[in-house]
C-alpha cells in the first residue's frame, strides 16, 4: 500500500458487478437449473449438482479462452454449451440453451450481503461506475432487479461496447465515456485476477482486488490494494463501515 492515503487519491470508483457486488452464483445456479429442466433433460439425467459443475467447467475453459481473445463472445456463449452437451451425452440446440440461459439469468439480481449499503457510502464521496463482462440484456435485468443501479453514474456492459475486460480497448471506451475522467484518480474494484485486475494492469489504473471470504488471495497480476470484505474495501476508501 503507497504512503499516500487512498481516499485523498481517488474519485472514480469502476466496480466489477459479478461476485463482487452480485452474487453470481446464486443467480447462475437457479438459472441453468431452470435451463435443465425446461430442456426436458431431467426425463433422461435427473438434475444434480454434478450437472451443474460439468457445465461451470466448460463455461470457465470458454471465458478464459474469451479473456485470452483466443475466441469470440458469441463463441464463448455457444460453445459451452456444446462442450456441455458432448460431455454429458444429452441432446440439445446449444443456441437455444444460450438463449434459455440468459432468459432465465436475467430472472435473477442477487446481492450479496451489504453490497447495497456500501455502495451508497461510497456514492457519497465518490462518483461510482460499473464495468461488467455480462450478457448485455440479462445483466440489466439483474442490475435493476438487485436495486444497486441508483448508486453508479452509467454502467458498461462488454457486449454494448463490443469488446471485453480485461481488452485496453474496452477501458478506453469507459475513459472516453466518464465525464471529466481522469485515469491516476481512478480504481478498479473486482474480484478476478484475470479480468478486473489484469485489466487495470492493462489500463495502467489502481485496482482494489475483492477476494472475500472465499477465493485464494495469491495471485500473479499485481494489485494496488487487497481487500477480503467489504468493511477493508471501505477502510481502503477512507469511508466508515
Amino acid at each position: 500500500m503507497t504512503e499516500k492515503t487512498s481516499f485523498q487519491k481517488y474519485r472514480f470508483l469502476l466496480f466489477d458487478a459479478d461476485r463482487t457486488l452480485l452474487d453470481f452464483d446464486a443467480d447462475m445456479t437457479a438459472a441453468f437449473q431452470s435451463l435443465y429442466e425446461s430442456c426436458g433433460f431431467s426425463q433422461h439425467i435427473p438434475y444434480s449438482p454434478a450437472m451443474l459443475e460439468t457445465y461451470e467447467t466448460y463455461n470457465t475453459k470458454w471465458w478464459g479462452k474469451f479473456e485470452r481473445k483466443e475466441c469470440t463472445k458469441p463463441q464463448l456463449f455457444r460453445n459451452r454449451f456444446v462442450d456441455f452437451l458432448q460431455a454429458t451425452g444429452l441432446s440439445g440446440d446449444p443456441d437455444e440453451m444460450n438463449r434459455r440461459y440468459f432468459e432465465f439469468l436475467g430472472q435473477g439480481g442477487a446481492v450479496y450481503p451489504g453490497a447495497p449499503e456500501l455502495l451508497k457510502k461510497l456514492s457519497e464521496r465518490y462518483l461510482l461506475y460499473l464495468i461488467t463482462n455480462g450478457n448485455a440484456v440479462s445483466q440489466r435485468t439483474r442490475l435493476e432487479r438487485s436495486g444497486l443501479l441508483p448508486y453508479f453514474r452509467d454502467v458498461f456492459v462488454s457486449d454494448a461496447v463490443g469488446v471485453g475486460k480485461p481488452d485496453l480497448r474496452y477501458f478506453q471506451y469507459v475513459f472516453d465515456h466518464i465525464p471529466g475522467f481522469e485515469k491516476e484518480k481512478a480504481v478498479v474494484i473486482g474480484d478476478s485476477l484475470s479480468s478486473d485486475i489484469q485489466g487495470a494492469v492493462n489500463a495502467g489504473l489502481d485496482s482494489i482486488w475483492y477476494t472475500g471470504a472465499w477465493q485464494d488471495s495469491s495471485g500473479d497480476v499485481p494489485y494496488t490494494y487487497q481487500a477480503k470484505s467489504y468493511q477493508e474495501i471501505a477502510a481502503i476508501l477512507g469511508v466508515e463501515a
